[in-house]
């Protein structure tokens, strides 16, 4: 058999798929194009009401950790920043900022996972401190989940992942314990604590493709959004079309400018968020996008279907999406953006730590402080 270089290989590769990969990318678009208009009229999909004019109080909360390698070991900086926005028709000012941080070591184990709750706890942290100050902030954003997911929960094995996992759980039910009444929807005129979540689509996508003609089907979705029974009869038969196409060609197809999901509850994972006495009084969620190139991204409030109707959910929608701000191809709240501007110094901050750890280390300033007038104690 004659060889062949790669070049070839693949150009003859691309010249016998191209149409084949075509053909069935045509088809999944048809698809979407056919779908579209049924979810649409169902209220699965909802376009939202773009305002003219804005007034809003809103402070948004952006948190990022860093690692980095220090003799032989790791050491990591967790940071969360938030900033305070006035929108006086249209006129944005910045009314306040705050932070909290923390730098110290760290072993190899689940580093990733046990920084997440750090990034929870820190976000819960500027939460707290806004409320205890008696703001009157509209809206309060976050970009780590409300609760903690099964995902996020490790094994008693793993004793330090464990230790910040019970840290977090505590704090966050110490949260709703004594803030619930001054959130939204508890407190009419308190500030609706919202999470920013990007992609996460399988919530969703699962939802349509259930037989949303049976109780069963329908029991994710807030009826009270607006979801229409009666036009799930073109519903029929959808599954065999929605199967072939993929979850993030799907979502990406559906939702258009200025629109949103139908809200959805969180059952299907209630079970498995923490901490369990802050879960029961629900969790709901949707899917929205402000522009067409723009990233599609999860807002999770907390309440139940009997706390929300579609005129609530379309204001909290509305908000968010004039407040998108494109940055380096992701999408994220305007005070969120902000707040990451000024996290962008921890990976520095970090870098000079460990120079400093190292030089303390070298010249043996820490023994030396520790053992510093410790003769005098025997004087």
């Amino acid at each position: 058999m004659k060889p062949t270089n790669l070049a070839q290989a693949l150009a003859i590769d691309s010249q016998l798929c191209l149409p084949g990969s075509a053909g069935r990318l045509l088809k999944q678009i048809r698809d979407i194009e056919h779908v579209a208009p049924l979810f649409r009229d169902a209220g699965l999909i909802k376009p939202v009401k773009r305002p003219t004019v804005v007034s809003l109080a809103v402070s948004g909360i952006a948190s990022h950790s860093c690692i980095q390698k220090a003799l032989g070991g790791f050491i990591y900086a967790s940071a969360a920043v938030r900033t305070d926005l006035m929108i006086q028709e249209n006129k944005i000012s910045t009314t306040g900022t705050d932070s909290v941080s923390e730098l110290d070591d760290i072993d190899f184990e689940a580093q990733r996972k046990r920084l997440d709750l750090v990034e929870m706890r820190h976000c819960y942290a500027l939460v707290e401190k806004l409320l205890t100050q008696g703001s009157t902030t509209n809206l309060i954003l976050m970009d780590t989940p409300l609760f903690i997911g099964r995902d996020m929960i490790p094994l008693k094995r793993n004793v330090r992942h464990w230790t910040e996992y019970v840290k977090t759980r505590d704090a966050i039910d110490r949260f709703w314990q004594q803030h619930r009444e001054s959130l939204f929807p508890w407190n009419p005129a308190g500030p609706v604590l919202t999470s920013i979540l990007a992609e996460r689509f399988s919530a969703i996508v699962s939802i349509a493709r259930q037989d949303l003609r049976t109780v069963e089907g329908r029991k994710h979705l807030l009826i009270s959004d607006g979801f229409d029974e009666s036009a799930t009869k073109n519903l029929e038969g959808l599954d065999e079309r929605l199967m072939g196409i993929g979850d993030t060609r799907f979502i990406n197809g559906i939702l258009g400018n200025f629109t949103r999901t139908i809200a959805f509850r969180m059952t299907e994972n209630r079970a498995r968020l923490e901490p369990t006495k802050a879960v029961e009084h629900g969790v709901i969620g949707f899917h929205f996008r402000s522009a067409r190139t723009g990233q599609i991204q999860m807002a999770q409030l907390a309440g139940e279907e009997s706390d929300w109707d579609t005129e609530l959910l379309d204001t909290v929608a509305s908000r968010l999406m004039i407040l998108d701000m494109q940055n380096r191809k992701k999408t994220m709240p305007l005070p969120q953006l902000l707040s990451r501007q000024q996290l962008s110094i921890l990976e520095k901050f970090t870098a000079y730590y460990r120079q400093g750890l190292n030089e303390a280390l070298r010249n043996n300033e820490v023994e030396n402080t520790w053992l510093s007038g410790l003769d005098k104690g025997f004087e």
